[in-house]
């Protein structure tokens, strides 16, 4: 119950992360998945890949763009899986192109996920550590779109909308929400 796999990998990346970006918030969080979920995250750990990257991404108007994912109520930041041998930076670029088909640039930290994954019919099981790293960004180009057969709705926001996701996509800072109006 106390074996952290993937707990060596995640300290590594957040002392990376330190060097390249300063201070790492992380934010804590656990999941409890079903055996299939929790293999494929052990699956993933042992290829070489763990977590996911995204992007707080705003626009000139300080706008932030969100996605809804199909089957899902909740509105979140672009993003997705990091593959073997890929940086989070690279991943959070290309999952932002791929989910919003707009192009980003990263400008900065945001948080750190240290996702805590356990079975949820064993908990003998070791517990995998999954970080999600979520980059700020800003829109250098395209119009949003959302990718077919996976992403339901691309908008852009001035605040949080009504339903999200995950908590920090309603607490996280929308530069638009604290502009005067013009």
């Amino acid at each position: 119950m106390t074996e952290l796999v993937g707990a060596d990998r995640f300290a590594s990346l957040c002392d990376r992360l330190e060097d390249d970006y300063g201070a790492v918030p992380v934010v804590e969080k656990t999941w409890h998945v079903e055996p299939a979920s929790y293999d494929r995250f052990r699956e993933r750990l042992r290829a070489g890949a763990n977590g996911g990257a995204g992007i707080w991404l705003t626009n000139d108007a300080g706008e932030v763009l969100l996605v809804r994912n199909e089957g899902d109520h909740g509105w979140g930041d672009p993003g997705g899986k990091v593959e073997p041998d890929e940086s989070v930076e690279t991943a959070a670029l290309r999952e932002t192109r791929e989910e919003t088909g707009v192009e980003a640039e990263i400008v900065g930290l945001n948080d750190v996920h240290r996702v805590t994954v356990r079975d949820e019919t064993d908990p003998d099981r070791p517990a995998v550590i999954a970080p999600i790293v979520v980059f700020d960004g800003h829109h250098v180009g395209g119009e949003p779109r959302p990718r077919d057969g996976e992403i339901a709705a691309v908008e852009w926001f001035r605040s949080a909308p009504e339903t999200v996701l995950y908590e920090e996509v309603a607490t996280r800072r929308y530069p638009a929400d604290s502009r005067p109006e013009s």
